[in-house]
């Protein structure tokens, strides 16, 4: 134990080091393992110990589960890009979209404002990762026991402070980053191109030069860590998902503090009792400075790294910890670690939770001309080229590369185009519609607010189908509310292929979640502001069911909600036993 104690360890740590996965992390050396010596092979995979420590480089290795079944196994990458807050620049947007041709000529969007590659040949990895760098963007820590990409309501309105939210969420993400040197040793012969994050830094802290992590230590946290930004009253980002959700509060348009949660969580493990989806609790409230911020932050994060479970990664989040000790003690155990007390919360109020599609008024520029922003759907976060006539990747790459507009990815998978001046937006209208980028009205209400995550072929934990089905399974669902005479309704629908629950589906009006081969899990009654679960309603309905089995409970709700009631609110209000009565008497 002495040798982890020189490792910057604490004791508690210390005890704590059980699981292969912690051992692996350990025997990381602070996250180099094998991986330097395996790029200079000719094998196709990487070993098992080094898939392990690729995580923290942003890198999942995988292999195509259709050729899998026909007993062929091709490995490939899928990398992660981490954008800070979803903004991008025009430049960068660009130089994303060249790199997408070393994998499967693909981007996607993800629901934490990261991009995705892949089918990327592990050859190509070293190219990849240094045109990402180039871009001064880093896919380190975009995985792994660390925390994540930090999210944050993309949303460029002038006429509020949320602008100004986005200095904190780059200064925040940059200072909770691994200190190791391992990730730029490895893949840019120890170079890196300074980014946004790093401007927020003193010079000291942006490279250091000792391969230790004096925060995380040794084993880094006992499982991954989410940060979420929500701007007031705008719950896009679906803040109560987040290991730590902040909440800013202004006063005359000053910032005046910031409201802290903490415990959300959307993951739970197939045949574990114990692991279950939940949202964060609010805990305090903070004053405004980013010092102040970053303070608290890395005392909750500290929490979870010292009482985290290192035996079982399956109850390892800090949602667990909430659960057995309750907010007031964690709020103690948090007031112990600043050393002072900490204000009650703020009371928090939603007025919406989607994203902004179509246009709208963004400011007006120096020189007076207004600006727009607009919001272009993305279905399932998928960027490529379907066909002729529904070229998404070339026109996105067309429109920014013509007008150069600021690209801003949304938690819900879209992309904002922001910063276009007025003189110019019937002519991106009109491309937009050239490409086959339609109008948000366009779309059936429920595929333009839908969410699906990758699954099958490429992910690993994948039980089932959800991105490849889920245009089809929204389509028969909003047959059956077209069929009730409510064609216009917007209901919250999202798909997971599995019960890790990347897409959110547990805080959707509708979640549709994988539990066997062609098999789903159905949640009704979850808020559309995103403020409370959904509630198990069918279970293991075959994938053409789903549809039938959800019929009679749109008729219900046709025929006995009251004047502008959401199909959440109202499956909520009637309870889960109600519409599973129903159900039943439906199929009589």
């Amino acid at each position: 134990m002495e040798s982890l104690a020189v490792l910057g360890y604490s004791s508690i740590q210390m005890d704590k080091v059980q699981s292969p996965a912690e051992q692996a992390k350990l025997a990381s050396n602070f996250l180099r393992g094998t991986i330097a010596e395996e790029l200079q092979n000719a094998e196709q995979a990487f070993s098992k110990p080094a898939t392990g420590v690729l995580k923290f480089h942003g890198i999942y290795q995988q292999d195509d589960r259709d050729l899998r079944k026909q007993g062929v196994k091709q490995f490939f990458a899928m990398v992660r890009v981490g954008v800070p807050g979803g903004v991008l620049t025009a430049d960068q947007y660009l130089a994303l979209d060249a790199l997408a041709d070393l994998g499967d000529g693909t981007l996607r969007i993800t629901t934490r404002q990261d991009i995705q590659y892949h089918y990327v040949p592990k050859a190509r990895l070293p190219q990849l990762i240094k045109g990402i760098n180039d871009a001064y963007l880093t896919t380190l820590a975009a995985c792994g026991d660390v925390v994540r990409n930090v999210i944050s309501c993309p949303a460029p309105f002038a006429s509020d402070q949320r602008q100004e939210l986005l200095p904190v969420v780059r200064y925040l993400s940059c200072n909770l980053k691994p200190k190791t040197t391992a990730y730029y040793d490895i893949w840019i012969n120890g170079e890196r191109a300074a980014t946004a994050e790093d401007a927020e830094l003193p010079p000291a802290e942006a490279k250091p030069a000792a391969p230790v992590e004096p925060f995380y230590g040794a084993t880094y946290l006992p499982r991954k860590f989410k940060i979420g930004f929500a701007f007031p009253g705008d719950n896009t980002v679906d803040i109560y998902a987040n290991d730590i959700g902040i909440v800013p509060h202004y006063s005359q348009a000053e910032l005046n503090g910031f409201t802290i949660l903490a415990g959300g969580g959307m993951g739970q493990s197939a045949g574990v009792k114990a692991s279950h989806p939940r949202l964060a609790d609010p805990i305090c409230s903070i004053g405004p400075s980013k010092e102040e911020l970053l303070e608290v932050a890395s005392a909750i994060v500290s929490i979870h790294r010292d009482f985290g479970n290192r035996g079982n990664r399956k109850i390892a989040r800090l949602k667990y910890i909430l659960d057995e000790w309750g907010p007031a003690k964690f709020k103690e155990e948090l007031e112990n670690r600043v050393g002072r007390e900490l204000a009650p919360p703020k009371p928090l109020h939603w007025r919406r939770a989607e994203d902004y599609l179509g246009w709208h008024r963004q400011g007006v520029a120096e020189d007076g001309e207004p600006l727009w922003f607009v919001g272009v759907p993305v279905v399932s976060g998928r960027v490529k080229d379907f066909g002729p006539k529904k070229p998404l990747r070339t026109g996105l790459r067309t429109v920014v590369r013509k007008y150069a507009p600021e690209v801003r990815l949304t938690c819900q998978q879209n992309v904002y185009l922001a910063g276009i001046r007025e003189r110019h937006k019937a002519e991106i209208a009109s491309l937009l519609r050239e490409f086959g980028l339609v109008e948000p009205d366009a779309l059936p209400p429920i595929l333009r607010h839908a969410i699906a995550c990758p699954a099958l072929p490429t992910c690993g934990q994948a039980i089932t189908e959800s991105e490849r089905i889920m245009p089809e399974v929204v389509a028969d669902i909003q047959r059956e509310f077209n069929r009730a005479g409510l064609p216009d309704q917007v209901v919250h629908l999202r798909t997971s292929g599995c019960p890790n629950g990347c897409s959110r589906p547990y805080t959707a009006e509708i979640g549709i979640v994988g539990a066997s081969v062609n098999m789903y899990t159905i949640y009704l009654g979850a808020s559309p502001l995103g403020t409370r679960l959904g509630t198990v309603f069918a279970q293991n309905v075959k994938r053409y069911e789903l549809a039938d089995r959800l019929r009679p409970v749109i008729e219900f709700y046709r025929d006995m909600r009251e004047p502008g009631e959401c199909f959440g609110d109202f499956c909520h209000r009637m309870g889960v036993t109600a519409l599973q009565e129903i159900a039943v008497a439906a199929a009589a």
